[in-house]
């Protein structure tokens, strides 16, 4: 046997064949206070937790509270170069954010897509602005071109979601060049709410100018093929400030005043609120009305992710609502799917077949809070599994 046979084959055994389960790196305080918040999506007081693991300067140094426009154009993290609000669509909200190393070139790209109301930076208090610039940083910092996506609400249409990420992924690919980035090896990874859209962009190629142009794509916390699991999908909820997934007004950390997240993309043990590409999930189109079966056949993401290239990884956090101490059913039902199409072949991690990671003592927030820091329970082995991908 080869050695990158072996390789191969000992990266399947950990993430491919069966469960990751993270290394237990949370804090131990952390992980005490995350219990006290309990199984809901709280990112204002999660981020309270996990600021005083990121640098001293953050987006506030950037853009201070208050402050009309930026008023610094400096470097804000020594070694990375960071493109702020570059357009990639017609809607004003349609830019990115990309975080590139000051050395190397045709790095691997690394797109996240925020859940929530879709905004590159998290907006409930101001702890949250140092989030998502750490996912930027981490991919820096890891040999990658991270590009931060803010998304827009969609017009109505069931894919609208999805063609917003088609355009970002084009722009990203057309401008890999100019950030010495490899168009061919992009990858993207969608939290909560932005698996809704991810899940039609991969699932649809056929709907998009340059079909996907993506080698694997990560769904945290969300479910990306709703009938796989045997519920309809609804929509991805606002997150935004004040809105679902914020705390209730006057509540204290870790108290049963917090608001539980109406966001869509958290699904319940069966599935049934996972998150849908727009209005119309859960057989239901615009005013509520039923879906035909027409309709139905149009929006389910299943045949285009059988069909897809595109390699696939599952995370699901412990403290997600509704887990109960492992991946839940819609996660388990999708993975079982796309590994019939192997058969007993293609179980190195070439086939169809998800990988699939249990985030062990984290939360909705605190898995992708995480990144950048020295808890890399949940950020390595996505670069693992990144590395592992031909």
């Amino acid at each position: 046997m080869t050695l990158r046979n072996l390789r191969r084959l000992l990266m399947a055994a950990v993430l491919v064949a069966g469960t990751a389960t993270a290394q237990a790196q949370v804090p131990k305080e952390i992980h005490e206070a995350l219990l006290k918040i309990g199984q809901i999506v709280d990112p204002a007081c999660t981020a309270k937790l996990y600021r005083p693991l990121m640098p001293p300067a953050d987006f506030n140094t950037y853009w201070p509270v208050g402050a009309a426009a930026p008023v610094s154009t400096a470097a804000l993290y020594p070694g990375i170069t960071i493109a702020r609000d570059q357009s990639f669509g017609p809607d004003a909200k349609d830019v990115v954010d990309v975080f590139t190393g000051n050395s190397g070139n045709n790095r691997p790209i690394f797109i996240y897509v925020p859940g929530g109301g879709g905004n590159k930076i998290e907006q409930q208090v101001r702890e949250g602005n140092a989030f998502y610039d750490n996912i930027g940083r981490w991919a820096a910092k890891n040999g990658m071109v991270g590009v931060l996506v803010q998304r827009h609400p969609g017009t109505g249409n069931w894919d609208d979601g999805g063609r917003d990420l088609s355009l970002a992924v084009d722009w990203v690919k057309a401008n890999a060049g100019r950030f010495r980035g490899d168009g061919n090896r992009i990858f993207i990874a969608a939290h909560s709410a932005g698996t809704g859209p991810l899940g039609v962009y991969v699932g649809h190629p056929e709907r998009w100018k340059n079909g996907v142009q993506v080698k694997g794509a990560v769904y945290m916390s969300g479910n990306p093929v709703p009938t796989a699991g045997g519920g309809g999908g609804g929509r991805g909820g606002p997150g935004g400030p004040g809105g679902p997934g914020a705390n209730a007004p006057g509540s204290t950390c870790g108290t049963s005043a917090n608001m539980a997240s109406n966001d869509g993309a958290i699904s319940g043990p069966s599935g049934q609120r996972a998150a849908g590409g727009g209005p119309g999930g859960g057989g239901r189109g615009r005013g509520g009305q039923p879906l035909t079966p027409e309709q139905i056949a149009e929006r389910d993401n299943l045949p285009g992710f059988k069909a897809t290239p595109v390699k696939v990884m599952l995370v699901r956090a412990e403290l997600d609502p509704g887990v109960m101490g492992e991946m839940l059913a819609s996660d388990k039902a999708l993975h079982d799917e796309m590994c019939k199409l192997d058969g007993d072949k293609a179980k190195d991690g070439t086939g169809h077949c998800p990988a699939m990671l249990f985030a062990r003592l984290h939360s909705h927030m605190s898995e992708v809070f995480a990144f950048d820091t020295g808890d890399t329970s949940v950020s390595k082995p996505i670069l693992d599994w990144i590395k592992s991908i031909k």
